[in-house]
């Protein structure tokens, strides 16, 4: 008989030890730090010897969930140490919010949550209320320093993002996505200068038209669904307001790249079983996956500092994934020797992760397309330095999201492919930002 935790004692210790978020205002950062490392190893060799495998889903006694928690504080200390209300917050938002969530959903139950039919209306609702209200309560308790928009608001549009993140069908725990998704909106919200603002001259809205003429093209000619229309539409349209039409060009270069090598040789991709379903038609899902964070990240610019950065970490994100999707279709196509790209094994073409050597070449090649033409537009001349950073960003990023594909093929419970292609340009957008800080 499988082993079941007792997920009500489980979620009590989970909301209980959020209550000590509120001591980050007694003890420096160093010695919370310390406290969360010591509760790692305590939650991995004590805490089930204690209180049994009730608080365990698995039944060696503990499982990713109990250590991650304490180690997910761990790093919202460490990194918010200066502005130590964020850390805080979050925490809240982690403990509370997705504490009560489970606790409230299975007392209530209740409609189910459209888009995850695991998840309970009254669950959704629970977060947002105790996740605010406790957050909001520790940010003002440890406050530091002054903000641009209302603490109210910083609190209540973390804990919607968190929420959502929460219900969404991922397959990662809830201690890793609620906390990642929490602080980096939160730092957004705390380090803004200024509303994010769009951009309404004659030049934007010729390219909206553009746009909206390009949603429906793309729609007639069979490149995306209905959703995927919308969607897409939606992306591009933010990327116009709040970027520029340059920032729009690399996004209408990812799709025609995107699009092409995943129509080149389809018939022969779906003899093999390895071609893009639905006949090469992408959904809304496929256009967030490979646009959600450049769209993010251009907002983000309107509102923080450094929003040249931002921009061009929106390029090399969009380079992250014309690497990514070229790199796949062709690979796909003309691979003849896949394999692993941690252990370097041959595998069969169409695994999950593999890589090629004419794969590899070719998302390299449209990562650096993606790279020149956008650098161009926006300086009207090639960096050689910026054209290179985009492009080595873009080749990592797809880099390294063969190898969690290759981690993702072992997992019990896999993550959807579309969250493995966000992550992707996330991670090269984060590698941008990260070499040009590097390299200042």
């Amino acid at each position: 008989m499988p082993h079941q935790s007792n997920e009500s004692l489980r979620k009590s210790i989970h909301i209980a030890f959020g209550i000590f978020a509120i001591t980050l205002r007694w003890i420096p950062w160093w010695a919370a730090a310390l406290v969360c490392a010591a509760a790692v190893a305590g939650n991995f060799l004590v805490l089930h010897r204690i209180v049994g495998r009730a608080v365990a889903r698995h039944e060696r006694g503990w499982d990713f969930g109990i250590v991650i928690y304490p180690a997910a504080v761990l790093a919202l200390v460490v990194v918010f140490r200066n502005r130590i209300e964020i850390a805080g917050a979050v925490w809240a938002i982690m403990a509370f919010g997705d504490g009560f969530a489970t606790v409230v959903g299975r007392t209530v139950r209740g409609p189910k949550l459209p888009w995850h039919p695991d998840k309970s209306i009254s669950g959704f609702l629970a977060f947002l209320v105790f996740g605010s209200v406790g957050a909001y309560f520790v940010y003002q308790f440890l406050a530091t320093g002054t903000t641009f928009f209302s603490p109210l608001l910083i609190v209540v549009l973390t804990t919607i993002a968190c929420a959502i993140t929460e219900s969404l069908h991922t397959n990662i725990d809830d201690n890793v996505k609620v906390p990642l998704v929490g602080g980096i909106v939160m730092a957004a919200l705390v380090f803004a200068v200024s509303a994010p603002f769009p951009q309404l001259g004659r030049t934007t809205w010729i390219w909206l038209g553009v746009n909206t003429a390009l949603a429906i093209v793309g729609y007639l000619a069979r490149s995306v669904d209905v959703s995927g229309m919308l969607g897409g539409w939606i992306l591009g349209g933010i990327i116009l307001l709040f970027g520029s039409w340059q920032l729009y060009l690399a996004l209408l270069i990812f799709f025609v790249i995107g699009t092409s090598t995943t129509k080149l040789g389809y018939r022969r991709k779906a003899a093999r079983g390895l071609a893009q379903e639905k006949g090469g038609r992408r959904s809304f899902s496929h256009a967030f996956a490979n646009t959600g964070a450049s769209a993010m990240l251009v907002v983000a610019a309107t509102m923080l500092p450094n929003g040249e950065a931002l921009r061009l970490a929106a390029v090399a994100a969009f380079a992250t994934a014309a690497a990514d999707t070229t790199a796949s279709e062709i690979g796909q196509l003309l691979g003849k020797h896949p394999f692993l790209p941690l252990t370097l094994r041959p595998v069969p073409v169409g695994t999950e992760g593999a890589i090629s050597v004419e794969g590899t070449v070719a998302g390299a090649v449209s990562a650096f397309i993606v790279s020149a033409a956008s650098t161009y537009a926006l300086f009207h001349r090639l960096d050689p330095r910026i054209v290179g950073l985009l492009t080595l960003s873009g080749f990592l990023g797809s880099y390294i999201e063969s190898l969690a594909g290759s981690w993702n093929r072992k997992r019990e419970r896999p993550v959807p492919n579309g969250v493995l292609n966000f992550f992707n340009t996330a991670v090269g957008a984060a590698l941008f930002l990260l070499l040009t800080w590097r390299w200042r």
